[in-house]
C-alpha cells in the first residue's frame, strides 16, 4: 500500500479529519475543478476546513490534489479568541 493508498483509506484508520488547505489558486482551472475547491469550503488561498474521513471528502481532494495540502489530524482544534478584549464595558442602556 503506497502513501496516498493509506492517506485516502477509511479501514483502520486513526485520523478522525482530514484538514485540507489551498495552497495555488484556482484562476485558470477548469469550472469543475473550483466547484469541487467550492464544495470543501475553500475560497482563498491558505484557507484550511475540516472533513470527517469518508469517501465522498477523499474523492473531492483527489480531484484537486494538485492545488491541496491534505493532513490526517485526530481532531478539529479549538478556535482561539483572536479579537482583543474591549476597551470598554457596558454597565446600562440609559437615553
Amino acid at each position: 500500500m503506497n502513501a496516498q493508498q493509506r492517506m485516502f483509506s477509511t479501514s483502520a484508520s486513526l485520523a478522525k479529519y482530514y484538514k485540507v488547505t489551498l495552497r495555488r489558486s484556482t484562476i485558470g482551472l477548469p469550472k469543475q475543478d473550483r466547484a469541487t475547491a467550492k464544495t470543501l469550503g475553500l475560497y482563498r488561498l491558505n484557507q484550511t476546513t475540516y472533513h470527517p474521513v469518508s469517501p465522498s471528502a477523499a474523492g473531492l481532494i483527489l480531484k484537486i490534489k494538485e492545488i491541496v495540502k491534505v493532513e490526517n489530524v485526530e481532531a478539529i482544534p479549538e478556535k482561539s479568541n483572536t479579537k482583543a478584549d474591549r476597551g470598554y464595558e457596558v454597565i446600562g442602556n440609559v437615553l
